[in-house]
């Protein structure tokens, strides 16, 4: 058998006659026997394997520490939270507390409010009644402007003989008219003060307001018996004075009583 294979493999490997092709198969075939998968390699590369066990272990351990990490944050989350609903219940209970303060407070403040505006026109009531009340009890005193002030002076006597010489009539009853008599403010240097009197009976003050209107005696001492008016009164005179001198430069009736301004019997304000 092994013979006539040789044989059979030499008649093949003879060339045909006036073929080249089988010279150029056999080249062929050694060409296939060298690239035979099974021959060996020679000089073949060497594959490394690396240690997969230990890297493995390794990555296992990150994972690990990133996933107690990660549950570790969510833990102190977790408790932030917490926390942070435990503020959140204490700020709506405070919010709820003010909010019933602040109801309350405005239903105190509307009170005081209604309270403040009554008593706002009790006041205003109040001082009207007493600037009346100051208005009409100086309607029985006189203010003397202009008389000399001395040092140690009796200012009652010195007025008492001043009225007896501008009323002799009052000579035997002076006390009995003349209630009260003293200066107004502390002594200032070169300064006079004015004499407040203040008479018993009103029909007493106006008679001696008449007789001084031009009187010799004022003129000679330069003094003046005027109204004693209340600071309002006085401030209300010093507003309308320009328009009761310019209705009496028009040759006009202008003239104060009180605190009050009058032109041609009308009342100005």
């Amino acid at each position: 058998m092994t013979t006539k294979k040789n044989l059979a493999l030499s008649r093949s490997n003879e060339p045909v006659d006036g073929h080249e092709y089988a010279t150029r198969m056999e080249v062929s075939t050694e060409n296939i026997k060298r690239k035979d998968p099974f021959s060996p390699a020679k000089n073949a590369p060497t594959v490394k394997r690396k240690d997969t066990g230990s890297e493995g272990k390794e990555g296992m351990n990150a994972v690990l520490e990133a996933i107690k990490q990660l549950t570790d944050k969510v833990d102190t989350l977790g408790i932030q939270l917490q926390q942070n609903s435990i503020m959140l219940t204490s700020i709506a209970k405070a919010v709820e507390f003010n909010a019933a303060e602040i109801k309350d407070c405005k239903t105190q403040l509307q009170s005081t409010v209604q309270e403040v505006a009554a008593l706002k026109k009790d006041n205003a009531e109040l001082m009207e009644r007493v600037l009346e009340m100051e208005q009409y009890k100086r309607r029985w005193n006189l203010r003397i402007r202009g008389l000399k002030e001395k040092e140690g002076e009796d200012v009652r006597e010195a007025v008492a003989q001043l009225l007896v010489k501008i009323s002799p009539s009052w000579s035997s009853n002076i006390n009995h008219i003349v209630d009260s008599v003293h200066r107004i403010g502390r002594r200032e240097e070169n300064k006079t003060r004015h004499v407040i009197i203040q008479f018993t009976q009103r029909i007493h003050r106006d008679a001696l307001w008449r007789m001084t209107k031009d009187h010799a005696i004022c003129k000679e001492l330069r003094i003046s018996f005027i109204e004693d008016l209340c600071k309002a009164d006085r401030e209300t005179r010093a507003v309308l004075w320009p328009k009761i001198k310019e209705a009496r430069d028009a040759g006009k009736r202008a003239h104060f009583r009180g605190g009050a301004g009058y032109i041609n019997g009308q009342r100005i304000t």
